[in-house]
C-alpha cells in the first residue's frame, strides 16, 4: 500500500481524469445497438430494447461507474510508475496484458460458474481489454 500512496503523489492527475474518462465512450461504442455489439449482448442477457431504454437508476449506474474509473486509472498509473512502463506501445501492451488477465480472468471464472454463455464472456471480456489498453496508452504518454 505504501508505493500506492507514494507513486499516487507523483501522478499527473490530468492523465488521471482523461484516462479515467476513456470507458465512458469505448462502452457506448461497444455495447451500442446501432455500432457495436449491443444487439448481441442484450440477447445474451436476455434484455429487449426497451429494457436498455429504460433509464431509472442509470445515474446511480454511471456514479459507480466513474468512482471505478478513477480509481482504475490510478491504480493503473501506479503500476505503470513502479514497473517503469512508459511509450505508447509499452502502455497499451501492459493494459492488453491486465485487462485479459485481470478483468478477462474474473469474467471467465464468475460467467464460468454462473453458466454464462461463452460467447458473452468474450464481448465482455473484449470491452474491458480495450477500455483498459486506451487508458493506460493516455497514461503511458502523458504521465
Amino acid at each position: 500500500m505504501e508505493f500506492i500512496l507514494n507513486t499516487i503523489e507523483q501522478l499527473n492527475w490530468w492523465a488521471v481524469i482523461v484516462a479515467a474518462l476513456v470507458p465512458f465512450p469505448i462502452g457506448f461504442l461497444w455495447y451500442s445497438l446501432d455500432y457495436g455489439f449491443g444487439k448481441k449482448w442484450a440477447k445474451l442477457v436476455n434484455l429487449k430494447k426497451s429494457d436498455l431504454e429504460k433509464t431509472d437508476g442509470m445515474a446511480m449506474t454511471f456514479s459507480v461507474l466513474a468512482v471505478f474509473a478513477v480509481a482504475t486509472a490510478v491504480i493503473l498509473a501506479s503500476l505503470l510508475k513502479a514497473t517503469g512502463t512508459t511509450g505508447l506501445l509499452d502502455s497499451v501492451v501492459f493494459g492488453v496484458v491486465i485487462g485479459i488477465v485481470l478483468r478477462g480472468g474474473a469474467h471467465f471464472i464468475h460467467n464460468g460458474f454462473a453458466k454464462r454463455p461463452a460467447e458473452l464472456t468474450l464481448l465482455d471480456v473484449g470491452h474491458d481489454m480495450v477500455s483498459i489498453a486506451a487508458m493506460t496508452a493516455v497514461l503511458g504518454v502523458w504521465l
